[in-house]
């Protein structure tokens, strides 16, 4: 099946040999002739050790009887893609050595159903090539070589293997799936796209994100030694969801970020696919850990604990005896989507909260309790609370005052409870029930019509607890997609309800003021001369209040958009909410931040918070604040342009 000789004309034929022992296969069944067959939900075909050399090459003899679904052909940390499903098709190929997604074209137009053809992936003089049959789908110059895993997998499509050609080099994985060879691999696929991307306007200028290529949830925020850390989930490989590592930042004042190495890799070498989200903790003695759900190749997930290698936590390692947790801790009980630990203290105690569900219940929170000071001991407690939806993610645990909180993402906009917390019957008592933010919904998509899911918080060194968020919603295949979201201040009032106010040292990004004063809104919009889409507009209305404000301005498309807040009613474009009490008087004060492409809006004070990326008209952004109540007055507006 795979041969390592030079010469790609060698090669073991299905037909003759069968299925060999250095090859892994599964749900692909042999048909009488000796082919691989695939027709289950989905299969994969991994060749047991890695490729490398300057001179490879994979020949694969394969026919598509469904187009249907997907099949993915990975080559070192490239991958090239046939699909067919409601969001998208075609052929397509992304990775490390490409820089960036490409459509190669419609299925179609290269393939027919259940007719043979070959697939050729080469790379010869830094020439990575990708054909079809003998004709070239793509051929570039690259300096870094498609080195590593190779591996077929079908999901949801029925399709023939019937040879494989291979020429090159081989290593078990351990040998060559080092540390130092995954991360500074990953490093050059960031540098390769960072160049070519840094300049584009659409890239927000003071929300964080990495140089380039994907990332979504905020993890492992902590503070050490005179810097907040934050951690990330980030594809280095690709401006998509894939290959999740652990990217890594600091600042000094939670508004200026310096990049710092990717901490977390996944280990391939130990069957890891993916470093899931986690958080980061301070351990008794002073040390930080980083914690994290472990994604193997078969998607099993376990709970994993890395350590930094000195204190500018630049390097980390993983801890040699992980899984710190495994599915065996439940005792039995089965728990679904098991993911995402979020650590805290209480009461001189250590736990942990994990998302998921049980396998007979809703979205919940499993809560443990370590057993020892180096955290790598854990005891299952129970199921605390479980709510209405199907599932949870990325619960954060934490204790504001008296009152406990339990913020958490369902697949859809992300919700809060307030309420206090029995540990000794493992129950949680919730007081109130809220939205996190009312940006926009989420679609079956990865990030989809989503603008703020998936928030981590941090504890800052004078006790405040501030909240980030991931803000999805980009146009795909920038070379970029996804950023953080500005750092929020938490506080709960006298209801139980959240408040979240943007945290004051945004401020030191104030350029000069610009204000308005005494504006009679009710009777005409209110223009305001805008010269950059990156500013901060504070707004506020008398103290008699408003039961409406309005904002509108025109997106690049010539489409006016609208954002409209009540009382009682936020829409966010075509996206319409119920604020269910959360306000519950007038609105009295607005502050919104614009960044190229992502507005920030805060209501009251921070009782209400609405995110959302929208590609604004540049040249003309008519910007207007408006109220369909004629009495409304404001007695103020100050603008500053806000300086990166």
């Amino acid at each position: 099946m795979i041969s390592c000789q030079n010469q790609l004309e060698q090669s073991i034929v299905f037909v003759k040999k069968g299925v060999p022992s250095d090859l892994e296969v599964l749900n692909f069944e042999s048909d009488k002739r000796g082919y691989l067959v695939a027709e289950k939900e989905w299969s994969t075909l991994t060749a047991k050790k890695a490729i490398f050399g300057d001179d490879i090459a994979l020949k694969i003899d394969l026919s598509v009887s469904d187009f249907d679904g997907t099949i993915k052909i990975i080559f070192g940390a490239n991958t090239f893609s046939i699909i067919n499903n409601t969001d998208e098709n075609g052929i397509f190929l992304h990775g490390a050595s490409i820089g960036k997604s490409i459509r190669l074209g419609e299925t179609s137009e290269h393939l027919q159903k259940n007719i043979p053809f070959q697939l050729t992936i080469s790379y010869d003089n830094e020439i990575l090539t990708y054909k079809i049959d003998n004709n070239a789908l793509y051929s570039k110059q690259t300096p870094i070589p498609p080195a590593g895993l190779m591996k077929i997998i079908g999901e949801k499509n029925g399709f023939k293997i019937s040879d494989i050609f291979f020429r090159g080099e081989s290593k078990s994985f351990e040998e060559f799936f080092t540390k130092e060879f995954l991360l500074d691999r990953a490093h050059k696929s960031v540098e390769f796209v960072a160049s070519r991307i840094k300049n584009d306007p659409n890239r927000p200028s003071f929300h964080f994100q990495p140089a380039a290529n994907w990332n979504n949830d905020p993890n492992g925020l902590i503070y050490f030694d005179n810097y907040y850390h934050l951690f990330y989930q980030h594809n280095p490989y690709g401006d998509h969801w894939d290959w999740m590592h652990w990217g890594h930042a600091r600042s000094k004042d939670l508004v200026h970020w310096e990049h710092l190495p990717i901490a977390l890799w996944p280990s391939i070498e130990k069957n890891e696919r993916h470093v899931f989200s986690g958080s980061g903790f301070i351990r008794d003695d002073g040390s930080p850990v980083l914690f994290y759900t472990s994604i193997d190749q078969q998607w099993k997930p376990e709970q994993w604990l890395a350590t930094p290698v000195d204190n500018s936590l630049y390097q980390w390692e993983k801890y040699s005896e992980n899984p710190v947790m495994s599915h065996e801790i439940h005792n039995g009980q089965k728990i679904s989507s098991w993911r995402d630990p979020f650590l805290f203290r209480d009461n001189g105690n250590t736990y942990m909260v994990n998302g998921g569900h049980p396998a007979d219940g809703k979205g919940s929170i499993m809560l443990y309790e370590a057993l020892n000071q180096e955290l790598t001991d854990w005891k299952f407690l129970g199921v605390p609370f479980s709510g209405n939806e199907k599932n949870w993610e990325c619960p954060n645990f934490f204790k504001i005052g008296e009152k406990y909180v339990l913020i958490y993402s369902p697949h859809d906009r992300v919700k809060y409870y307030t309420g206090t917390m029995d540990f000794k019957n493992v129950e949680f008592k919730p007081d109130y029930h809220g939205i996190v933010d009312y940006g926009s919904r989420l679609n079956d998509d990865i990030g989809g019509d989503l603008s703020f899911y998936a928030p981590n918080t941090l504890l800052k060194q004078d006790g405040r607890k501030i909240l980030f968020g991931w803000i999805p919603g980009f146009k795909k295949k920038q070379g970029w997609h996804g950023a953080i979201s500005l750092p929020r201040e938490l506080s709960i009032d006298s209801k139980g309800r959240l408040i979240q106010k943007p945290v004051t040292e945004l401020e030191i990004l104030r350029g000069d003021l610009l204000n308005y004063s005494n504006i009679n809104i009710g009777k005409s919009a209110e223009s305001i001369d805008l010269n950059s889409t990156q500013f901060e507009m504070l707004i506020k209305i008398d103290k008699k209040g408003t039961e409406h404000i309005g904002i509108r301005f025109l997106e690049e498309t010539g489409k006016q958009f609208e954002l409209n807040i009540s009382p009682e009613i936020i829409s966010v474009g075509k996206d319409k909410m119920n604020l269910d009490k959360a306000l519950d008087q007038k609105i009295n004060l607005v502050n919104l931040f614009f960044d190229n492409t992502i507005i920030e809006v805060f209501v009251n004070k921070g009782l209400v918070c609405a995110t959302k990326v929208i590609y604004p008209n540049k040249k003309n952004l008519n910007f207007e604040i408006f109220s369909m109540n004629e009495k409304t007055v404001l007695e103020s507006i100050d603008l500053w342009e806000l300086n990166n």
